[in-house]
């Protein structure tokens, strides 16, 4: 729902001010079922500490009452493995739908 996800994007822009940040999985195709988890990309600055900053986003999300999943990249990680169809970088860029974009 969008009130939701626009708690989801305040609080996260607020905790670590990334660059972008992706809805991907079965919420963005609108295939949520009871259970089903958030799966966002944040996407931060090249020569970002992406496992801490992983553990700010999930602690600013506490108490969201959505399960969720949140993967952390830069630039560089994501357009080195864009097309490796093993790792999510290629779906979620793919399919993903942009809830966040920072003004440059």
């Amino acid at each position: 729902d969008q009130k939701l996800l626009g708690e989801l994007v305040r609080r996260i822009v607020s905790a670590v001010n990334p660059l972008r940040i992706v809805l991907f999985g079965s919420s963005c195709r609108g295939e949520m079922r009871p259970g089903s988890d958030l799966d966002v990309l944040v996407v931060m600055p090249d020569g970002t500490h992406c496992r801490q900053t992983t553990a700010l986003v999930y602690r600013s999300l506490l108490g969201l009452g959505v399960p969720k999943d949140i993967l952390v990249a830069t630039p560089a990680v994501i357009e080195k493995h864009r097309d490796n169809e093993s790792l999510v970088y290629a779906h979620a860029l793919r399919e993903g739908k942009e809830l966040y974009h920072a003004e440059t």
